[in-house]
């Protein structure tokens, strides 16, 4: 006897809000979109990159997806069901898809591509999403079988995640440099520090509530504008319509004007200050909590992102408001006594040097340094800021050659993208060189528990010893948006940072 997981619905649902009967839709047009960064890398397997993300993710499509409030809905697969057990996991394809080299999507093709990004050949950052899945197969060209080696509650949740796409097996040995999904977009060509473009796909299988081929759009033209003042800007005069990542300083001013429009909130997205743990003196938890101990997070968020730019942090990853998060009433609020007896107690009673390495192309993760730099200099620590470019730093803090860092992390919609990614020992996205088996226990704990009580006491539990271990120094969740000229109609935010929106989206003549 199997258990329903969820029914089937109308493709539009699938992976887009309704739009509103009132608006006419108008095809045509290319957006210009102003970009913050680069991708790194094009093979959305073997990347991590959130720039990657949301310039390739309507390239391609997963099985499942987010919707714009973050429920699990149909995507590549229609429906599913689960054994009793919850061992094994029975997905049924949506019919008439063509990957956008005009094969038709096949079951094995599902196969292939879950198991690339499981293999460690692969060296997937996102490997370990899929440790406890023992097989996939194809029973027949339509139906994909995930087999468990245990109950594995965030399932769902990884094969939305919209790095975790479906590639054809043939393409692989190009992707780095010519994507190939079965997304509303297919791709044309990058331009490094200049564009990436995509063009509209006649054959994608997504349909709007009215029975209306999508996407509306003829395509993307993604420009790359580091700068935030440049692309604020560019979108106020015109030269592009929708521009990611509003900068603090501009969104009161940009929802003044009445050319524009400013979408967002607060996301699914977290940034912290991350600790080499096998560099010295961060490898001692007594330093990194004196550390956290010292920061007044409310300072960052108001000072360095104006107020706008976040919500400080309470001591977890998980956003404020969700079920599952954890509130320590005295995170980020400075005690520089106990920090100091902390930092004594581990041989360092008059501080020391300490290198922080920060990106100069996101300014949200460049301007808490110097916040940071003035809260730690009571303790004697004295911080070297040393600031690169996005596409050097990033390769450097993945191969974990720093010793202190500002990066974000993004959830999606379970606990464990917030908790086991970049905490457990084996976790291929832990940065930290953190291990901790009792953490590690719990977190095995809350992938297999079978209800929602039982993991939020799960993950209490987790939360508050990260507060103690303190591998990261929480600083705030983040808001993030986007801002559009009043041209542009349909796009909706989504809180999980995903732009998927632009599936929907319209230029209005």
């Amino acid at each position: 006897m199997k258990h329903r997981a969820t029914l089937a619905v109308t493709a539009l649902l699938a992976l887009a809000p309704a739009l509103t009967p009132a608006l006419a839709q108008t095809s045509g047009g290319v957006l210009r979109a102003g970009m913050q960064a680069d991708p790194v890398n094009l093979d959305p397997h073997v990347t991590q990159a959130t720039s990657t993300r949301n310039q390739l993710e309507n390239v391609y499509d997963t099985l499942v997806a987010f919707d714009d409030e973050g429920k699990i809905v149909p995507a590549l697969a229609t429906r599913w069901t689960t054994s009793k057990d919850n061992l094994t996991w029975t997905f049924t394809l949506r019919p008439g898809v063509r990957f956008h080299n005009g094969r038709a999507l096949a079951a094995s093709d599902v196969v292939f591509s879950l198991n690339r990004i499981k293999d460690p050949a692969t060296k997937s950052p996102r490997s370990g999403d899929f440790d406890v899945v023992k097989s996939v197969t194809a029973p027949n060209a339509q139906t994909v079988v995930i087999t468990l080696s245990k109950p594995f509650a965030p399932l769902l949740s990884k094969l939305a995640f919209s790095l975790n796409v479906i590639v054809p097996r043939e393409a692989v040995a190009t992707l780095a440099t010519k994507p190939v999904g079965t997304g509303p977009f297919t791709f044309v060509e990058y331009v490094p520090q200049t564009r990436m473009v995509l063009k509209k796909n006649p054959n994608f299988w997504g349909r709007d509530a009215k029975g209306n081929r999508l996407p509306y759009l003829d395509g993307i033209t993604f420009s790359y504008l580091p700068d935030a003042t440049a692309r604020v800007t560019a979108l106020r005069a015109g030269t592009v319509d929708w521009i990611e990542y509003v900068p603090s300083t501009d969104i009161k001013t940009l929802r003044g004007d009445r050319n524009v429009t400013v979408s967002g909130g607060p996301s699914a997205n977290y940034r912290a200050l991350f600790f080499n743990a096998a560099v010295k003196p961060l490898d001692d938890a007594r330093v990194r909590r004196a550390i956290s101990l010292a920061l007044n997070t409310q300072e960052i968020v108001d000072v360095a992102l104006l107020g706008d730019g976040g919500l400080a942090s309470t001591g977890s990853p998980i956003p404020k408001g969700n079920y599952y998060g954890y509130t320590d009433p005295t995170y980020g609020k400075p005690d520089l006594a106990r920090a100091k007896t902390l930092l004594a107690q581990a041989g360092y009673p008059n501080g020391f040097p300490l290198e922080l390495k920060v990106t100069s192309t996101y300014d949200f993760l460049r301007t808490p340094a110097e916040i940071i730099q003035a809260q730690l200099a009571p303790l004697g620590i004295k911080v070297n800021i040393v600031a690169q470019e996005w596409s050097v730093y990033l390769p450097d803090v993945i191969a974990k050659k720093y010793s202190a860092t500002i990066l974000g992390e993004s959830g999606q919609g379970d606990p464990d993208d917030f908790l086991y990614s970049p905490f457990a020992s084996d976790s291929g996205s832990n940065l930290l060189n953190f291990k901790d088996a009792a953490l590690d226990r719990l977190l095995e704990q809350g992938r297999t528990a079978s209800t929602n009580a039982a993991r939020k006491n799960i993950y209490t539990q987790v939360q508050k010893r990260l507060v103690e271990l303190a591998p990261m120094a929480f600083l705030y969740t983040s808001t993030q948006y986007e801002a559009m000229r009043n041209t542009v109609k349909g796009y909706a935010h989504f809180p999980n940072t995903s732009y998927l929106g632009l599936r929907t989206t319209y230029l209005q003549r």
